[in-house]
């Protein structure tokens, strides 16, 4: 246990007390007391903070700043004059009193951590006993007048809890899920609204803690929870706000329609928490287009559920189902939206070549666009490619209109991103791929923009870090790649050498690991890649592989020729990757080189230059 003054931190017990008296704190506010009195002897940074004691939940760092204002308000520590918490101003925090470790007495067995959490168990085991739950609920809270939040504490943004499947059926999870989807798309077109992605949310199925606790792990000011029964051609959806400041019920409702009906059901759903919370009028994203099959709907949630695996087998799968969606209703412009997205996948996961995945990419993005304008998914995957086919200055335009619909769409954030890398503003292109984790945390594919930016920003051991974090929160996508790379750049090719073992190893791709092998011990580190540079050369006349892969392995190699004729079949093919070719730091070595700047030219046209500048400014 520690003791400071006259308090006692027990990290066993889970307790604060002072003069024998306890403080009661929030779970996540003790365990940052705990984190930082261990660590006294050094500064924390915040970026530690928020990635150990929050774990695998991306945080804004303003809810980092109100833990720690809730923990000096606790300890009645005044900033300006600190006894216990030193803030190193930008950098973090120091805990600076003096601490005494003693052993804990024996004696009867006190509450754990978990006793703290407030449950409320978001699911029943059979549906019996949820229709009574949901009869109770709904003399006790359904149709709750509306509650005024206190003045200045407006709710700006929310999260959308997974709802509880009533059906007593787990193979209808995928349909519950889907629901949760189509509703956080419809609440994300209300202006000023931050929602946070169902793919940030999926962690807290089921979770037994308290809902203050989740909103301020996710740095939303309110939640959105609650069930869904479906039997046979009747849906029920019951769901409630929370504010999470305060922990108060602010508005419940039951909505039941027949399932042809559900996109009204949604946009029901929307309207009445957006007009809860006092938000201005949304452009739709769901059409109230009358009766909808069911069948579509049942499609575009199974095609979500098998599309976030981000294997080649989940991917075809996606496609297939969002194909299936929109050949029964054709209206379904999400459906076209997430087709489109399922073909980028394709190629940029190098399932397909990458000019038949953007032919079919663009054209989904355009039927989406055409089924409804209003519909920010559209706009977001078209100019995605346009960004891949550079044509930059369409792609950014694209990516503005989708964030002007909808503030939250993650891939427009990710656009905007790259919108800010091309002109050069590195700082604030980082800052807004940071911003794309407080929203999307959980996606592999919203996770790898903040290292792949800070890579070409150059800040190469944030890179690291941020790659281990998106590690450790997707854990089902490998980023060996990526830390070889980084390793590589940093001349750390031990470690970048180890990196390219587990990954090949996680692959089981024996012969590229033997040429690793064999390369090594007969030319050191640039002999590895060399000979596997020539490994995936004597692959290509079977299969298609990503030309600039092999470039990028040339120029590790020291092979400058080799380098530049990869890298210019990459260009010939329309590698995605090579739209930011004037930035990679793994192109260094080919920089002098006048066949390098003319690909650059055949990249970016007449705005060479200027962008080849903007990537040197900060070499």
């Amino acid at each position: 246990m520690y003791r400071f003054d006259d308090f006692l931190a027990d990290p066993e017990t889970w307790r604060l007390t002072r003069g024998g008296q306890e403080i009661h704190l929030e779970p996540v506010v003790l365990e940052l007391l705990i984190y930082l009195i261990a660590h006294r002897e050094r500064l924390v940074t915040r970026q530690e903070l928020m990635d150990t004691v929050w774990g695998d939940t991306v945080i804004s760092e303003s809810a980092l700043t109100k833990a720690v204002a809730r923990l000096r308000e606790a300890l009645d520590d005044d900033p300006a004059t600190p006894r216990y918490l030193e803030t190193v101003r930008t950098k973090g925090y120091r805990f600076v009193a003096d601490v005494e470790e003693i052993e804990r007495q024996g004696g009867p067995g006190l509450p754990s951590r978990k006793t703290y959490a407030r449950t409320a168990n978001r699911s029943l085991l059979l549906a019996a006993a949820a229709m009574v739950a949901l009869v109770i609920m709904g003399v006790l809270w359904l149709r709750t007048p509306p509650h005024e939040a206190p003045q200045g504490e407006a709710i700006r943004s929310l999260a959308v809890l997974p709802l509880s499947n009533l059906t007593g059926d787990p193979e209808q999870d995928y349909y519950v899920d889907g629901i949760q989807d189509l509703l956080i798309t419809e609440l994300s077109q209300f202006p000023g609204l931050r929602v946070t992605s169902r793919q940030s949310t999926k962690r807290y199925r089921d979770s037994q803690l308290p809902t203050a606790d989740i909103a301020g792990e996710l740095g939303v000011d309110a939640l959105v929870e609650g069930s869904l029964l479906r039997e046979g051609s009747t849906i029920e959806v019951t769901v409630q706000l929370i504010d999470g400041r305060s922990d108060d019920h602010l508005w419940a409702e039951r909505y039941t329609r027949e399932t042809p009906y559900v996109f009204n059901l949604i946009a029901d759903m929307a309207d009445a928490i957006g007009a809860e919370i006092g938000a201005n009028a949304a452009s739709p994203a769901i059409d109230r287009m009358g009766p909808v099959d069911p069948r579509a709907v049942d499609a575009y949630a199974l095609g979500l559920s098998q599309f976030d695996r981000f294997t080649r087998d989940g991917i075809q799968t996606g496609i297939d189902q969002f194909k299936k969606a929109v050949a029964i209703e054709p209206r379904f412009a999400l459906a076209w939206g997430q087709l489109s997205v399922a073909h980028a996948m394709q190629g940029m996961f190098g399932f397909s070549h990458p000019r038949e995945a953007m032919e079919k990419w663009r054209a989904a993005a355009l039927q989406a666009i055409e089924a409804n304008d209003q519909v920010a998914i559209g706009h977001s995957v078209l100019g995605g490619a346009r960004w891949y086919t550079w044509d930059f200055d369409d792609a950014c335009k694209s990516f503005e209109e989708a964030l002007r619909l909808n503030p939250s769409e993650p891939y427009a954030i990710h656009g905007d991103s790259d919108c800010l890398l091309l002109e050069g503003r590195f700082d604030e292109s980082v800052a807004r791929a940071r911003e794309l984790l407080t929203i999307s945390p959980f996606s592999a594919m919203h996770s790898l923009p903040l290292p792949g930016h800070l890579y070409m920003a150059r800040r190469f051991d944030e890179a690291i870090t941020a790659a281990t974090a998106m590690q450790a929160r997707v854990p089902q996508y490998s980023v060996h790649w990526l830390l070889a790379r980084y390793f590589w750049q940093q001349g750390r090719f031990d470690e970048a050498l180890e990196e390219e073992r587990l990954e090949l190893e996680r692959r089981g791709d024996i012969v590229l690991l033997a040429a690793l092998e064999d390369g090594l011990d007969a030319g050191g580190p640039t002999g590895a890649m060399r000979a596997m540079a020539e490994a995936l050369v004597a692959r290509t006349s079977a299969t298609y592989l990503d030309p600039g892969d092999i470039a990028e392995l040339y120029a590790r190699a020291g092979l400058v020729d080799e380098a530049l004729l990869w890298l210019e079949k990459a260009v010939e093919n329309g590698s995605y990757e090579e739209s930011f070719a004037a930035f990679w730091p793994h192109w260094d070595v080919l920089r002098d080189d006048p066949r390098y700047e003319d690909l650059l030219e055949l990249v970016y046209g007449e705005k060479a230059q200027e962008i080849t500048r903007a990537a040197n400014s900060i070499r």
